[in-house]
C-alpha cells in the first residue's frame, strides 16, 4: 500500500469553508421597508443560541443589560448565531464607551442602546460606533472581520445596525431630535421602562396612545420602529400597524412556555407544595 506523504496529505485537507457577510440582513430589510423579526438570548449560553438560530430568525440579541450572561459567554452566542445564519445583536447596559466599543469588537453586527432620551445621548452612542474622523471608536480588531472581505472598516460603516432605545417620557418629548441624528438606524420602544416614566400601573390605553405616538414620529422621519413583543400573534399585529424591527420574546420565556405547555397536557394538575 502506497505511504502517503505528509505534504500530500496537507495539500488535500479541506475544511468545510468560511462564509462571508456581504450585508447586514436586518438593515437590508429595514431599509426595504421591510420587517425584520428577532428573539432575544437571556439565559446566558450558546447553546440556547445555537437552537434559536435553527428557527429562522432574522437576528439574535445578547441582552447583556438585563441577564446574567457574562462577556465569554456573549461572544460564544454571537458565534453560535452566526454560525445558524442569524445577525448576532445585543443590548449593552448603558449608553458607554467600553460597553459599545468592546461589544462590536467581539463581533455585534447590531447594538440595541438603552436609555436614549436626548440627541445628544444619541449622537454619542453613534460616535462609538464610528471610526475617526467621523467618530471615536477605536481601532483594535473586530473577530467578525475575518468574515466581512477585505475592509471591514467600510463593511461597518455601510452595515452595522445602531438602535437606540425609547423609553422614557424624556424621550417621547425629544424623539423628533432623535431620529434627526445620523447613524441611527431604528427606534425600539422598550415598553415596561415607559410605562413606569410615564407614571401608569398597567400597559393599558393611555400606554398604548404613547407607542403609537412614537411609532407615527419615527415613520413621519422614514425611520423603522420596533417594540417588544411577546408571542408570535402580537408580533404579527404590530407589523400590520407598521412596526419593523420587532423580537418574538426569548429564549427563557420559550423554554418555560414549552415546558408548561407540555406538563399541562399530561394531565397530573399542579405541582404538590
Amino acid at each position: 500500500m502506497p505511504v502517503a506523504r505528509q505534504s500530500d496529505s496537507v495539500a488535500t485537507m479541506q475544511g468545510i469553508g468560511k462564509t462571508i457577510i456581504k450585508s447586514n440582513v436586518v438593515l437590508d430589510k429595514l431599509r426595504r421597508g421591510e420587517p425584520s423579526v428577532g428573539t432575544w438570548i437571556s439565559l446566558g449560553t450558546p447553546v440556547s443560541a445555537e437552537l434559536q438560530a435553527q428557527v429562522g430568525w432574522d437576528w439574535l440579541l445578547v441582552d447583556a443589560e438585563h441577564s446574567p450572561v457574562g462577556f465569554d459567554a456573549m461572544v460564544n452566542c454571537f458565534r453560535a448565531a452566526q454560525l445558524g445564519g442569524c445577525a448576532p445583536f445585543a443590548r449593552v447596559p448603558w449608553n458607554d464607551t467600553i460597553w459599545i466599543q468592546r461589544t462590536l469588537d467581539a463581533g455585534a453586527m447590531g447594538l440595541l442602546v438603552p436609555m436614549v432620551n436626548t440627541r445628544q445621548d444619541a449622537e454619542f452612542a453613534v460616535s462609538n460606533t464610528v471610526y475617526a474622523p467621523g467618530g471615536q471608536r477605536s481601532f483594535g480588531g473586530s473577530r467578525l472581520a475575518a468574515y466581512t472581505g477585505s475592509d471591514y472598516r467600510q463593511w461597518v460603516q455601510d452595515n452595522l445596525a445602531v438602535v437606540v432605545q425609547i423609553e422614557t417620557a424624556e424621550a417621547v418629548d425629544n424623539l423628533a431630535e432623535i431620529v434627526a441624528v445620523p447613524g441611527i438606524d431604528a427606534c425600539y420602544i422598550g415598553t415596561s421602562d415607559l410605562m413606569l416614566s410615564l407614571g401608569l400601573s398597567e400597559m393599558g390605553a393611555e400606554h398604548e396612545k404613547v407607542v403609537q405616538q412614537v411609532l407615527a414620529t419615527c415613520r413621519a422621519a422614514g425611520m423603522p420602529c420596533g417594540a417588544w413583543c411577546n408571542t408570535g400573534a402580537e408580533v404579527a399585529r404590530r407589523i400590520a400597524e407598521g412596526f419593523q424591527f420587532l423580537n418574538c420574546g426569548g429564549d427563557a420565556g420559550h423554554m418555560r412556555a414549552g415546558a408548561a405547555a407540555d406538563f399541562a397536557a399530561i394531565g397530573l394538575g399542579d405541582r404538590a407544595s
